[in-house]
């Protein structure tokens, strides 16, 4: 990843897989990072972040397939929700982990085939498992399918070692129909950030934000 990271420390990557159409992207690339755990109400899920004075050799990122449901179910938040469920209650509490290799051979990951991988987990509290378990057949040939293509950019991330932990979920909210102003179809009432459901970033969510404060402040004038 070295050369990624010096031209971008946060690339981003998007693609379209060939077998579903479906949408895939990277979030939130962290150069000798830590994977880590998040804790919801009734669920767990990992994250990445990276520390000023501490490095791993590992990078980690996020690798999310777009979900969009139709009939009956259209709440994608519930059904992130019950992913999230699935995979706590197989984990036995913990985040689920395999290696590339051994989804692709249909075996779980065992802790000794973890301790014969040339990459070392960075998070340890998690259960080694078989993500086939937790997630549906597609979004696991969606993520397959993309650490391929992404293999021709990124040589060696579709490697057999290549560690997968689950789940990582992002859950946005419903998008806001606003202006160039960010001004709702409610006069005077401005949405932002991550709550107008425009934003996948920490950037471009403060971004809206400046443009919110612009409309305000045309609108106090």
């Amino acid at each position: 990843m070295d050369d990624i990271i010096s031209i971008n420390r946060d690339p981003k990557f998007q693609l379209w897989t060939q077998q579903y159409g479906d949408f895939v992207r990277t979030f939130c690339t962290n150069h000798h990072g830590f994977v880590v755990k998040e804790n919801y109400k009734n669920f767990v899920c990992v994250n990445g972040h990276s520390l000023l004075n501490e490095k791993s050799e590992n990078t980690n990122f996020a690798f999310l397939v777009r979900i969009n449901l139709t009939e009956p179910l259209e709440n994608t938040t519930l059904y992130g929700e019950l992913c999230a469920h699935t995979a706590t209650l197989l984990g036995g509490g913990k985040p689920l982990i395999q290696r590339l290799g051994d989804l692709r051979r249909g075996r779980r990951s065992t802790p000794e085939r973890l301790k014969r991988s040339f990459v070392e987990p960075t998070l340890k509290d998690v259960t080694s498992s078989n993500l086939a378990m937790a997630l549906s057949h597609r979004i696991l040939a969606d993520i397959t399918e993309g650490l391929e293509k992404l293999n021709t950019v990124i040589p060696g991330v579709a490697s057999d070692s290549t560690l997968l932990y689950a789940p990582e979920i992002k859950f946005y909210a419903m998008r806001v129909e606003v202006d160039n102003a960010m001004e709702t179809s409610v006069k005077n009432l401005f949405a932002a950030g991550d709550g107008a459901g425009l934003s996948r970033d920490i950037i471009n969510a403060s971004a809206t934000g400046v443009l919110a404060g612009r409309g305000i402040l045309n609108f106090l004038k």
